[in-house]
């Protein structure tokens, strides 16, 4: 209780008794004989001396004022002490995470952070609080209130508050009624604590939106070699990117829903560092090169981010290239997800790289695709049955073993003879010398090629086999 309320309820008292000697002391010493006490609070009690029974009760009814007139002023104290902390938490480094603790100290509670997609960003607990499992928004069953405590298993009540800026929703803070009851006050710091982590989530977006477009703007010019090596480097090193790097460029055509979350997600897989930017198709992804087999883990991991929108999509992936030769891995990976996309059926993989397809990809993505399936009908058609499913086979197996007759019959487990009479056949039915003419080579390779995009069930799908780590062909 402030000075200023004690003498002004010093003077009022006698006022309102009107009888009898008013005194203000502190609660908890005797009083003498013929006085009655009247608390105020904790701290305060008014000792009247000589009072009838109708001073008594006005006195009393003071008191009651007093104390609900104590009771707000200390609620108002708490709330703009805990504005003051919280609100010099927004738009410093780590602020979520401080105004979880934050709030955790102010309540003395138990503070959990969960984002828009209900994944858990931070939590906090107050000091000497017993460790206790943290529940999911499902498990917790409210999206905003009070959620009471159940026997099955939430042993204690949740206060779910959604974090709100200009009426988005960025997240949901939640109180944990544990290690002490609720108090009244605990509501309200929740409540604040939840505007300004709405704010601190707008915040942080819009600076990671000029982050992006930073970077964006960097993989652009990284892959135009529009601007000269030395301006790269200055920008590079203002965002941390580090623009000598050798790189894998994924180009995925479509349109992915938010760029910016595949980009981070393909990130968060591979561990590496991926710059991302929306063409005018779709959106590229220059992944930093490390270590191992770079262009099977950018594959995977471009499949994983986009596991629920594939079907929809086409993906070409470059060979690890350096800075120089991004325009080439740019054009090599856009032909390679036309390809995907113009011939590729629901059952075959959506996610090739160059080297799957080798320098036929130029006349597969760029031709008019009556004119392709036309193509192969001429070069391939007489084979297109189930009778000659082997010797199609055995002509794939001889184009993957290099040309050689040895080791096509080594992978086929047949005799070197039966490899080259199979190639004869072949020769016969189509006209075409697959094993001594290089333009009948070509021919018959552009043509399988288109096949196995098609899933053509007797030729070998694309896999991730025959690659090295850079994303080239073994033989």
């Amino acid at each position: 209780m402030s000075p200023e309320l004690l003498r002004a309820v010093l003077e009022q008292a006698p006022v309102i008794a009107g009888t009898g000697r008013v005194r203000l002391v502190n609660a908890g010493p005797p009083i003498r004989d013929g006085e009655f006490a009247v608390p105020l609070g904790r701290t305060a009690a008014l000792v009247v001396d000589g009072a009838d029974g109708d001073a008594l009760d006005r006195l009393v009814a003071l008191a009651e004022v007093v104390r609900a007139a104590v009771a707000e002023h200390e609620a108002r104290s708490a709330e703009l002490a805990a504005e003051r902390h919280l609100g010099a938490l927004v738009g410093v480094p780590g602020g979520l995470a401080a105004l979880v603790r934050c709030c955790a100290e102010l309540t003395g509670k138990v503070t959990v952070l969960y984002d828009v997609r209900d994944r858990m960003v931070a939590s906090a607990s107050p000091p000497g609080a017993s460790p206790i499992r943290m529940r999911s928004l499902d498990e917790i069953g409210v999206r905003e209130g009070l959620a009471p405590a159940r026997l099955d298993g939430l042993t204690h009540r949740h206060l779910v508050v959604p974090a709100t800026h200009r009426d988005e929703t960025f997240g949901r803070l939640v109180l944990v009624e544990h290690p002490s009851a609720f108090r009244p006050a605990d509501r309200t710091i929740a409540h604040r604590a939840a505007d300004h982590l709405g704010t601190e989530f707008a915040l942080q977006r819009r600076v990671a939106t000029v982050a992006w477009n930073a970077r964006s703007s960097l993989a652009r010019q990284l892959v135009r070699g529009s601007s000269t090596m030395d301006d790269l480097r200055s920008s590079g090193e203002y965002l941390g990117v580090d623009v000598r790097a050798r790189r894998v460029l994924a180009y995925v055509l479509g349109s992915p829903a938010d760029e910016q979350a595949l980009a981070a997600e393909v990130e968060e897989i591979l561990g590496a560092e991926v710059l991302g930017t929306r063409g005018s198709e779709g959106v590229l992804l220059l992944v930093e090169a490390g270590d191992g087999p770079v262009v099977r883990r950018v594959k995977a991991a471009v499949r994983r981010a986009t596991r629920r929108t594939l079907g929809q999509l086409a993906v070409g992936v470059s060979s690890v290239c350096e800075p120089g030769a991004l325009a080439r891995a740019y054009r090599e990976a856009r032909e390679v997800a036309h390809c995907v996309h113009r011939f590729v059926g629901p059952d075959s993989p959506r996610i090739l790289a160059v080297d799957d397809l080798g320098p036929a990809r130029l006349f597969v993505a760029n031709s008019a695709v009556g004119a392709v399936r036309a193509y192969v009908d001429d070069v391939l058609g007489p084979l297109l049955t189930a009778d000659a499913a082997d010797l199609l086979w055995t002509v794939q197996q001889y184009f993957d073993a290099g040309r050689s007759v040895r080791v096509s019959a080594s992978r086929l487990g047949v005799h070197e003879n039966t490899v080259r009479l199979r190639l004869a056949r072949v020769r016969q039915a189509t006209g075409l010398d697959v094993a001594a003419d290089a333009g009948d080579q070509l021919t018959v390779q552009t043509a399988l090629l288109v096949l196995r995009l098609q899933g053509y069930p007797a030729l070998p799908a694309f896999d991730e086999g025959g690659l090295d780590e850079d994303g080239r062909k073994t033989a």
